[in-house]
C-alpha cells in the first residue's frame, strides 16, 4: 500500500456517507450507542502550572488513569502572524488564532504533540500528564482543526502546517523556555505527516520525530513524472472544474453527516480497540470545532488537493534525526505495512507495535506512554 493520506481521508469520508445512509436520515435521538455510560471522573488540580495558566488533571474512574481535564473553551491562544495564504501568496498581517496547551517544568526537554485529522490538542489527554513528569510538553491545534481558527486559506498538502509548527517553536516554545533548544515532535496520523515534514525541512528546530500511525503518500514507481511544461487542454480544464464542483458537494454532504455526535462515535468505534475510551468529552472535542461557520469550507479545502504532495520517500531522504514508529497494529486505515515501508527507507527507525487502532496514544495510553518515555530517555543530543 502506498499510504497516500488523501486516500485514507477518502476512506473516512466514504464511511461517513455509508454510515449516514443507514442512520443519519433518522433523528439523532433514535441512534442507540452500544457504549455504557462511564461514571464521572475525579477532578484534581495539576501539581504543575504554566506561566500561561494552570492545566487541570482528572482521574478516569474506569481505568484509574490521570488525564487532562476537558475545557470547552480551550487553554492558550497564539496569534500566528506568519500565516500565509499560498493561493494568493499574501502574508496575513493580522495573523491567525492558534490554540495550544502546555504542562511540565519549563527547564525540562521540550516535546511538541501534533494531533491527527479531525482531532485537537485534547486528543493527547492521557499523554500530557505522564510526559510532563519528565518533559516540558506542548500540544498544538493545527490551523483549521480543534480550537484553532478555521482559516479560509490554502491547505494544499499540509503546507500551512509546516511553517505553523516551525513558527510555534521559534515564537512560543523558545521564548518560554529561554533557550533555542531543539524540540521532539510526536505526531499521530496527519500530525505524523506534518511532524515528519517539519523535522525533515527544519533540522535546526527538530531534535527527533515520533510517528504514531503517521499518514502520508509514498512515491508511486508506476506513475510517470509530471511534465511541468505541458499545458492542459480545454477539456482537461473543464474536467478539473466539474470534478471540483462535484467533490465540493460530496464533501459538504459528508461534513454535514460527519459532525453529528452519533456519526463521530461510529467512526471512532471502527478504529479503536478499547471502546471504553470513547467518552462524551472525546466526542465533544471533535463535534464543537465543526460548529464553526467556516468549518465546512475548511473541510473542503483540506481534502481538496491541487498539486503533488511531498512524499514520504523525499522527506525521509532529508531526515537526519532519530525516528520512532509507534504503531497501532489493529489500524484498518494505516496498517503496519506502512511502518515497515518507512523502516525500509529509514533503517535506523525504531519500531514499536501496540495492540491498538489508529490512535494508539489514546487507545492504549499506558503502552504508548511507556514506549514514548523509553525512547525519549534514550535520545542523544
Amino acid at each position: 500500500e502506498r499510504g497516500d493520506h488523501h486516500s485514507y481521508y477518502s476512506k473516512i469520508i466514504f464511511m461517513m456517507l455509508s454510515l449516514g445512509s443507514r442512520t443519519a436520515l433518522s433523528s439523532p435521538k433514535s441512534f442507540k450507542s452500544p457504549r455504557s455510560r462511564a461514571p464521572p471522573p475525579i477532578r484534581v488540580r495539576a501539581t504543575s502550572a504554566t506561566q500561561n495558566g494552570t492545566v487541570d488533571w482528572e482521574i478516569c474512574r474506569q481505568s484509574g488513569l490521570t488525564r487532562l481535564q476537558y475545557r470547552r473553551e480551550g487553554w492558550n491562544f497564539w496569534q500566528w502572524r506568519n500565516s500565509q495564504d499560498t493561493s494568493s501568496g499574501a502574508s496575513d498581517s493580522s495573523g491567525k488564532r492558534v490554540h495550544w496547551c502546555a504542562a511540565g517544568e519549563i527547564g525540562a526537554p521540550p516535546v511538541l504533540l501534533i494531533h491527527g485529522y479531525g482531532a485537537s490538542a485534547y486528543h493527547w489527554r492521557y499523554n500530557i500528564p505522564e510526559l510532563a513528569k519528565h518533559h516540558r510538553v506542548y500540544a498544538l491545534c493545527l490551523l483549521g482543526f480543534g480550537w484553532s481558527e478555521k482559516a479560509q486559506v490554502d491547505y494544499n498538502n499540509g503546507k500551512q502546517w509546516i511553517p505553523q509548527i516551525a513558527d510555534f517553536i521559534e515564537q512560543v516554545i523558545w521564548p518560554e523556555i529561554g533557550t533555542k533548544q531543539r524540540v521532539v515532535l510526536v505526531g499521530n496520523s496527519l500530525g505524523g505527516y506534518a511532524s515528519l515534514a517539519a523535522g525533515s525541512l527544519r533540522p535546526d528546530l527538530v531534535r527527533a520525530v515520533a510517528l504514531l500511525n503517521g499518514a502520508g503518500p509514498f512515491e508511486d514507481p508506476t506513475k510517470p513524472p509530471a511534465d511541468p511544461n505541458r499545458q492542459q487542454t480545454l477539456t482537461e480544464q473543464l474536467q478539473v472544474v466539474v470534478t471540483g464542483l462535484i467533490k465540493r458537494v460530496v464533501l459538504l454532504l459528508a461534513f454535514v453527516r460527519a459532525k453529528q455526535p452519533a456519526r463521530i462515535r461510529e467512526v471512532l468505534e471502527l478504529v479503536y480497540t478499547n471502546k471504553g475510551q470513547l467518552d462524551d468529552d472525546l466526542v465533544d472535542s471533535i463535534v464543537q470545532p465543526a460548529t464553526d461557520p467556516a468549518a465546512a469550507d475548511v473541510f473542503y479545502r483540506i481534502n481538496h488537493r491541487t498539486t503533488p504532495p511531498l512524499t514520504i520517500n523525499a522527506l525521509l531522504a532529508r531526515l537526519q534525526a532519530p525516528l520512532l514508529l509507534l504503531w497501532g497494529l489493529q489500524d484498518p486505515w494505516i496498517t503496519p505495512a506502512k511502518a515497515e515501508q518507512v523502516r525500509a527507507l529509514y533503517p535506523t527507525a525504531q519500531l514499536v507495535g501496540l495492540q491498538a487502532g489508529h490512535c494508539p496514544h489514546d487507545d492504549d495510553p499506558v503502552g504508548a506512554n511507556a514506549a514514548l518515555l523509553n525512547w525519549l530517555k534514550d535520545l542523544k543530543d
